[in-house]
Order: C-alpha cells, then sequence, then structure tokens
C-alpha cells in the first residue's frame, strides 16, 4: 500500500505552507496546486485492477454502445447503467475509441477541476484543504467510485456560485452534478437549511447533541421499506436494498465533525478575524446540516453518501480548528486518528482497494 501512502505524504509536505504562514505569489500557489490536482488525476485515472469499482466502470464503459450504435440500433440511456450525463460521456468516448482508462483519466480529471476551483474560491488555505480532502475523501470518492467523486465537487461548485450570489447558475450546475450521481440532490438541503437555521449556542449544541442522538438509532429498516415504495420495481431497488446497504455505516465521523463544529463555534470571534462573518456563518450552517442529516443519513449505508457531501464543508473549516493554539495539539492527535481510520477503512486487508497498479507498469 505504500503508494496510496507516498500521495498522501507529497499532499502533506506542501501543507507546510499553510501551517507556517509562509507568503508566497498566487501565481506559484495554483501552479504548486495544479501540479498536485495533476498527480492526483493521473493517479487515480491510470490505475488497474486495483479496487472494485474499476473491473466495474470498465464494464459499464465496454458495453456502452457507439454513437452511430446509439442512434441506428435502438439503444437508450436506461440501457447502460448510471445517470444520463456519466452515460452520455462513456457514449462520446466509447464513439472516439478510446481505451477505458482514457475515459477514467478523463473523469478522474473532471473531478479534480472542479476540486481546485472550489479550494481557490472558498478556502483561505489552499494546500489544507487539499491535504484534508486526500487524507478523508480521495480513496472513497476521486479515486474509487468517480462518477461520486464529480458529482461532489461539481455540487461545491454550484454551492459556491450560490454563495456568490447566482443563484440561477447554482442551480443549473447542482442539476448537472445529480446527473452524474444523485447523490447531488442532497445540496438542495443546504438551500434549506441556509435560510432558516438561527445561529446560536443553544441551536448549534442542540444540532450536534440531535446528531449524535440519532447515531444510536437504527432507521435502516424504514429506510428500506420507503425505498420500496418510492422506486418500486425499479432497476435500482436491489442495488439500494441489498444486504450490503442497509447496514449503518460507520458513524465515528459524526462525532468527529461534532466536535469540530463545536469548537469551530466557540472560537468563533478568532476565526471570523481570519475568513470575516459571510463566510464563517455559510460554513457554520452547512457543517451544522451536515452532522444532522448526515447522522440521518448514516442509518442506511447507501444514503451516507448524501451526508458525505455535505460532509465536505469540513475540509474549509477543519483548517481553522486545527490552528486554534489553546486546542491545537488536540486538535491534531484527532485528525491523526481520524485520518489513520479513514485510510484504514479502504486500505486494510479486508477492504475493497487492493495493492496499487496503473496501465503502464501492468
Amino acid at each position: 500500500m505504500i503508494w496510496y501512502w507516498l500521495i498522501f505524504v507529497i499532499v502533506l509536505i506542501f501543507c507546510v505552507i499553510d501551517v507556517f504562514k509562509i507568503t508566497i505569489r498566487t501565481a506559484y500557489k495554483k501552479l504548486i496546486m495544479l501540479g498536485l490536482i495533476i498527480l492526483l488525476g493521473l493517479f487515480a485515472g491510470l490505475r488497474f485492477e486495483c479496487d472494485n469499482d474499476y473491473l466495474e466502470y470498465v464494464r459499464i464503459y465496454n458495453q456502452a454502445p457507439t454513437l452511430w450504435e446509439f442512434f441506428v440500433g435502438g439503444y437508450n440511456l436506461s440501457d447502460v447503467y448510471g445517470e444520463p450525463f456519466f452515460v452520455v460521456t462513456n457514449v462520446v468516448f466509447k464513439s472516439i475509441k478510446a481505451p477505458e482508462y482514457i475515459y477514467l483519466t478523463f473523469v478522474a480529471f473532471l473531478n479534480l477541476f472542479f476540486l481546485y476551483k472550489v479550494i481557490v474560491g472558498f478556502s483561505k488555505y489552499w494546500f489544507l484543504s487539499l491535504f484534508l480532502y486526500v487524507s478523508l475523501m480521495y480513496l472513497g470518492g476521486g479515486f474509487t467510485q468517480i462518477r461520486f467523486g464529480v458529482a461532489t465537487t461539481l455540487a461545491w461548485y454550484g454551492l459556491l456560485k450560490y454563495y456568490s450570489g447566482k443563484s440561477w447558475q447554482s442551480v443549473l450546475i447542482i442539476i448537472c452534478a445529480t446527473m452524474f450521481h444523485i447523490s447531488a440532490i442532497a445540496i438542495f438541503i443546504i438551500y434549506i437549511t441556509n435560510r432558516v437555521l438561527k445561529l446560536n449556542t443553544m441551536g448549534v449544541l442542540v444540532v450536534s447533541g440531535l446528531a449524535i442522538m440519532v447515531t444510536f438509532f437504527s432507521l435502516s429498516d424504514i429506510f428500506g421499506r420507503l425505498l420500496g415504495v418510492l422506486l418500486g420495481d425499479s432497476r435500482y431497488i436491489s442495488y439500494l436494498t441489498g444486504e450490503d446497504y442497509t447496514e449503518k455505516a460507520n458513524s465515528f465521523s459524526i462525532y468527529f465533525y461534532c466536535f469540530n463544529i463545536l469548537i469551530y463555534w466557540f472560537f468563533r470571534e478568532q476565526i471570523i478575524k481570519d475568513i470575516g462573518e459571510n463566510r464563517f456563518v455559510f460554513f457554520l450552517k452547512v457543517g451544522l446540516a451536515a452532522v444532522l442529516f448526515g447522522a440521518v443519513f448514516n442509518q442506511m449505508a447507501i444514503l451516507s453518501r448524501f451526508g458525505l457531501i455535505m460532509q465536505f464543508v469540513y475540509i474549509f473549516i477543519i483548517p481553522h480548528t486545527i490552528g486554534l493554539r489553546p486546542v491545537r495539539l488536540s486538535m491534531l492527535i484527532l485528525l491523526f486518528v481520524y485520518g489513520i481510520f479513514r485510510y484504514n477503512q479502504f486500505l486494510s486487508e479486508n477492504s475493497f482497494i487492493q495493492k496499487y497498479q496503473n496501465v503502464i507498469t501492468k
């Protein structure tokens, strides 16, 4: 597993720039970021038979029709697995006779392109945010489940437009994100909570407490029956209600993020001086929605992706909580433990990621 950890360490090295607040020109920062993005994109796109998702994406790609077959062969979008935009990209690349690794590399870079745009647009600490993405989300999104990865970063690009006051552009972009993976629809929860959520100490404590309480319930059977009613005989129902997906997802992330959001709130004056009140409030509301709804969605593992998309906000929140002098050591230790936990989920002997291989050295 040395190659996965090498990527982890390479991104970590550049965090020195943010941790020690080293001043460098924006053009140089962007150049370094682009270099890291290219490295992550090639690492994911050129992989070969090192995870179960790879084999599934290759199967889908090989079964996709060309444009000619699509128009004259009686195919329709439902004949190819996945949401419409994902299907269309398969068909287009299949039509130009691109090998599957070219298509997978394209999707990997599409995900990372929007990740770059979102980090530059939202984060004051680019390299810390990128490191947190690599630590907490890359293996489960941008590396393996690349369709979900694109939906996540594209949806957050839409949220960046929403934060900038471009509401219609935001809605259109998020709809496009759902066309890669339906879980991107979770972003609309943020629209609602951003309008209705009132911020005060009691509210923050209540939402965090409710999120933790929910993790002790088991609602998977209710979710399974509800999906059965809503989807009927849909081809997705057997996938969504399979045994592996009706189990509860691990709740450790909810406890970790709840702790972070409480620290973020109680040191608000210091953080507001750093990033401004508007951005602080926006991240806080999204963070609270992420822990509460994430706890609910975790009750059925397949729905946990809805929560993961909202929990993406923590790559922007955590750089501020780990920099607070009174709790810096505690936060760094907690982050280290959680990062090891996340990597162990994907890289342990029983996980679905195996020894790294790529198409060049296979």
